[in-house]
């Protein structure tokens, strides 16, 4: 797997498919991103090893895998995103994974979920 590919992705999924989460992905966010401050910018495998490892933990390993590959099998043409070279990737995903807990907490705190668990 290409790291960059596995960031852009990671990426992708915090801004645009936020349900593919779940509850407990969600709340082990913030531990994601401690472990990504420990990277430097220019460590781009570490950071996807990182991701990916978190994805596996969270049940998302094989939904990464698929899409990497279905990424590259459908490349058609380049977009600005995988034209321009990742920079200042550590603080990128740092703030999007901090903004993305944030919407969801505050979601929860406007709609509590009121269903009984016990079901």
């Amino acid at each position: 797997m290409e790291p960059d590919k596995v960031i852009i992705l990671f990426l992708k999924w915090l801004r645009e498919n936020p349900s593919i989460f779940t509850p407990t992905a969600w709340e082990d966010l913030p531990e994601l991103e401690k472990e990504i401050a420990e990277s430097a910018d220019d460590e781009l495998f570490p950071i996807a090893f990182t991701i990916s490892k978190w994805c596996g933990n969270h049940g998302l390993g094989d939904r990464l895998r698929d899409s990497l590959r279905k990424d590259f099998d459908d490349a058609g043409e380049p977009s600005p995103s995988t034209m321009q070279p990742l920079t200042n990737i550590t603080q990128t995903l740092r703030k999007s994974i901090e903004d993305s807990y944030k919407k969801l907490q505050k979601i929860a705190a406007d709609n509590p979920d009121t269903s009984n668990d016990s079901k």
